[in-house]
């Protein structure tokens, strides 16, 4: 994962619901994770995505990847590690690792790339359409202590 970056971190317990028939919790569940963790990161950076589609922007996933390393299980206590390691007045690209928070033993790393649109999905330039908002992500980011 990048470095140098600001990262939230934000805490889940597995839920029974998440579980699969092998009693680990079921691979559908990252993603899910993933948004939690990327809905904390832009609340905490002051571009929380009620504020980002009130003034009629969305950032919708073109791309996600994720790697499982090690299975977590009903009852654990997970940690999100989210950072934006890419940032362009287009698109964005997250970076997660899902951690168990007792142990920190790495359950899973991922990224999402979402680009930056209209209301009507058309793609934009958050920089010339909105600086606050842009400004607001590109400081956060840059900050180079964790939270």
């Amino acid at each position: 994962m990048t470095t140098n970056v600001m990262a939230t971190e934000t805490s889940l317990h597995v839920k029974y619901t998440e579980v699969d028939g092998m009693g680990i919790v079921h691979h559908s569940i990252y993603p899910l994770w993933f948004e939690k963790g990327r809905e904390d990161y832009l609340r905490k950076a002051g571009a929380s995505n009620s504020e980002i589609s009130g003034r009629g922007f969305y950032l919708p996933l073109i791309q996600m990847e994720c790697r499982f390393k090690s299975p977590a299980r009903h009852g654990d206590e997970v940690t999100v590690i989210t950072r934006i390691s890419y940032m362009f007045c287009v698109k964005l690209k997250f970076e997660y690792e899902v951690l168990e928070k007792e142990k920190g033993r790495l359950l899973a790393a991922g990224k999402t790339v979402h680009v930056w649109t209209n209301r009507r999905i058309e793609p934009i330039n958050i920089k010339k359409e909105d600086l606050e908002i842009y400004q607001r992500l590109r400081q956060f980011s840059e900050s180079c202590s964790t939270g």
